[in-house]
């Protein structure tokens, strides 16, 4: 059964446990969704009621809570100290990491990031002539960004996507509202992956914002964003105003499709959530055997 995204956005709501399942309990309704079948709980709204006993359950399973301020911005999150059996291993390897290798994983991120931005602009505007700009931002992406490809590509991508007068602004009540949205629910499968694969979010490769406590979590977001981009361009098109959106309960469940857009990798066609999984494991090889080993899910 493909794992799920719970987000509480009302007052009012009251969370208990019940023989392996949370209970989602209003006024109007009351639901019931199987531990072992969430990925995250995201939490928007000001008044739940909400037990140590519960996060602890949801955390138990594997899974994260979120808990996001204005515009679905994220606050904190709270993840699992009890992760794989390797974890003291893993952690060292990733602790022992060299600055070189470092440096070279960052490049082959942003590379790929790059590519499958350009791969989404083809997508929608086939004959863009900021296609060709953006694979060749990639090809000459070099170790550690040092250029800043990234900062580039991002800024003619977003752009050529959503207009030339659309700036990324996470405090906006644009079209930025649905991709702080997706992006969380991004950011929920990769720091499960990276807890999974016995890793620790706090120690990024180029991410490293003193307020910023998952740096390796944005680290390994980044090559995922562009298919959340894709999903938040069709939601787009299906809007009449864009200047100041509404996430209705449908506009969310659609997004929340991100978990289980089928991929193409290695295994054959996969989640997008299996195939995090599966590139943040590729991570821990490249830790293990000190080059660059990721594998990426194809772009189609």
């Amino acid at each position: 059964m493909d794992k799920q995204i719970i987000e509480i956005s009302n007052d009012g709501f009251a969370l208990s446990l019940y023989r392996g399942f949370i209970v989602i309990k209003s006024e109007e309704q009351t639901v019931k969704v199987p531990l072992d079948n969430i990925l995250s709980v995201i939490i928007s709204a000001n008044n739940i009621t909400l037990s140590k006993n519960i996060i602890n359950a949801i955390t138990e399973y594997g899974a994260n809570v979120i808990f996001c301020g204005k515009n679905y911005v994220p606050y904190s999150i709270t993840i699992p100290c009890a992760g794989h059996w390797l974890v003291a291993s893993r952690i060292q390897q990733q602790i022992d990491t060299s600055k070189p290798l470092q440096k070279n994983l960052w490049k082959s991120i942003v590379q790929n990031k790059i590519y499958n931005q350009a791969k989404v602009l083809d997508l929608f505007f086939p004959k863009h002539h900021n296609i060709a700009r953006l694979k060749q931002l990639a090809k000459d992406t070099i170790s550690n960004d040092a250029r800043n490809n990234e900062g580039i590509a991002a800024s003619i991508y977003f752009k050529s996507l959503f207009g030339k007068n659309f700036v990324r602004d996470r405090l906006c009540n644009d079209i930025n509202i649905l991709l702080n949205y997706t992006y969380i629910v991004l950011r929920a499968i990769v720091t499960r992956a990276i807890y999974g694969n016995g890793l620790l979010p706090f120690l990024g490769l180029k991410h490293c914002a003193k307020t910023n406590t998952f740096p390796l979590a944005d680290d390994l977001m980044e090559p995922f964003r562009p298919w959340a981009d894709k999903l938040v361009f069709e939601e787009v098109n299906r809007l009449v105003n864009i200047q100041d959106i509404e996430l209705t309960p449908e506009i969310k469940r659609r997004l929340t499709k991100l978990i289980s857009i089928p991929v193409k990798t290695g295994k054959g066609c996969v989640s997008l959530n299996d195939a995090v999984f599966d590139f943040v494991g590729s991570l821990v090889a490249s830790f293990e055997d000190k080059k660059v080993k990721l594998k990426y899910p194809e772009f189609e």
